[in-house]
C-alpha cells in the first residue's frame, strides 16, 4: 500500500443525523449545518487546511439541541457542541488547542 500526504493537518467528523434533527442551529442566524458553518469559518481565517470537515452517519450518543463531533486533538472523545456555539471556539476544540 501506498501512503500519500493529505493537503490538511487534521480532520473533524460532525455527525449528520445530530445537525439534521438540530434543523440547522448554527451560524448568525442560526439555520446552518454545523459543518458548513465550520468549514466557512476556517476559509475565513485562512486556516481551510488545517481541519477537514466531513458529515458522518450517526456516532450513537445523540444529545439534545446540540451535534457531535470528533477531531485531532482527542480522536478519543466525542465533543458535544451546543446550538449556536461560536464556530471559532468548535474548532479550537476539536483541533484540541
Amino acid at each position: 500500500m501506498e501512503r500519500v500526504k493529505a493537503p490538511w493537518e487534521g480532520v473533524a467528523l460532525v455527525c449528520r443525523k445530530c445537525g439534521k434533527k438540530l434543523g440547522g442551529g448554527f451560524g448568525k442566524k442560526g439555520r446552518q449545518d454545523l459543518s458548513k458553518v465550520l468549514r466557512a469559518t476556517l476559509k475565513e481565517s485562512g486556516r481551510r487546511r488545517a481541519l477537514r470537515v466531513m458529515a458522518v452517519d450517526c456516532m450513537g450518543l445523540c444529545p439534545k439541541n446540540a451535534v457531535c463531533a470528533v477531531g485531532p486533538g482527542a480522536p478519543g472523545h466525542v465533543v458535544v457542541v451546543p446550538a449556536g456555539a461560536d464556530a471559532g471556539a468548535v474548532i479550537e476544540a476539536l483541533l484540541g488547542s
